[in-house]
């Protein structure tokens, strides 16, 4: 039901209408990744990129938010209280 998008190359080097399509995808950085649900507008931006980007389709509950993304790449604390 939802796309997980992530951008796996740079866009250095695009052109100014790629670059301004991986924005309005949210994608700022390489190996970025976001959630957007299906939906025409969105599968014709990723069809633009397609050479960036690395698509998959996710069911809902995989979906994940930038503060559950931020907290996986969190290194445990290395003691227990």
């Amino acid at each position: 039901t939802h796309y997980k998008i992530t951008q796996t190359r740079s866009a250095i080097g695009l052109g100014e209408g790629k670059k301004e399509t991986l924005v309005s995808l949210g994608l700022h950085r390489r190996m970025q990744t976001v959630y957007h649900p299906h939906g025409p507008e969105v599968a014709g931006k990723v069809l633009k990129v397609k050479e960036i980007v690395q698509v998959e389709n996710v069911t809902v509950d995989q979906v994940r938010t930038k503060e559950e993304q931020r907290q996986e790449r969190k290194a445990d604390r290395g003691y227990s209280v």
